[in-house]
């Protein structure tokens, strides 16, 4: 582009934005109450109308039809997310139970029960176990402080994990 170009662009743009900001702003604040999503908004028209395919003298009857349409395509956004909050909040809802007493004292005696079969375990495993999944620490590096591959750590924690599910599974 050349600079007479961008000096022609530039000045079409500024007069564009001066005659209809304001106008745009106002449209859009009367409709959502908000400032910075109306300016937001504002811009998103003048960005369209400059860079549609409508002549410069057509652009009076197609401002207001672009922010027309901005204002619906907001609308359902809004109406999509809404929907899914509103999904998960009900699916989360569901899954909630009261903090009673009794279930405070079951899940207080799992726990128990849990630390006592871990202390049945022999050191390594449970060492092992406990590093991994309780402290997060990689395989690897579990590998290197016993002197064993990855590979071998993870033997460990799947044999720990296979005798946790099966004697907890008895205690049910």
């Amino acid at each position: 582009m050349t600079a007479v170009a961008q000096e022609q662009q530039q000045s079409i743009e500024s007069d564009l934005c001066r005659r209809w900001r304001p106008a745009l702003v106002s449209f859009f604040l009367r409709r959502i109450r908000n400032e910075a999503e109306a300016e937001d908004l504002a811009q998103e028209v003048l960005l369209r109308a400059l860079n549609s395919k409508t002549a410069i003298d057509q652009l009076d009857g197609y401002i207001f039809r672009i922010a027309q349409n901005l204002l619906v395509d907001r609308a359902r956004r809004q109406q999509v997310r809404d929907s899914h909050a509103s999904a998960i909040l009900s699916e989360t809802d569901a899954d909630l139970y009261e903090l009673d007493p009794e279930r405070i004292a079951q899940g207080r005696e799992q726990v128990s029960s849990l630390i006592a079969i871990l202390g049945e375990l022999p050191e390594r495993s449970r060492t092992m176990f406990i590093l991994y999944r309780l402290e997060n620490m990689s395989q690897d590096d579990i590998g290197q402080i016993y002197g064993i591959s990855a590979n071998a750590v993870k033997q460990h924690v799947a044999k720990v994990m296979g005798v946790l599910v099966k004697k907890m599974r008895e205690k049910t």
